[in-house]
């Protein structure tokens, strides 16, 4: 699996890429606590989850 986590700062994007979605959801927990805002993951057909919904669809589906 092929995902991006991109985070928006003052100086540009950061954008990083993750093979799992548990390592794409840790990254984007990681931006957070960083301070960072506009946290997305894309998938590779280009769709922009927020982390919160991402991990609800990926990580933790039903819970």
């Amino acid at each position: 699996m092929h995902l991006v986590v991109t985070a928006h700062t003052p100086d540009g994007h950061l954008s990083y890429q993750r093979s799992s979605p548990e390592a794409a959801l840790e990254k984007a927990d990681e931006l957070a606590a960083d301070g960072h805002e506009w946290i997305v993951i894309t998938d590779i057909t280009g769709r922009h989850y927020q982390p919160g919904e991402f991990d609800d669809l990926f990580v933790h589906p039903g819970q």
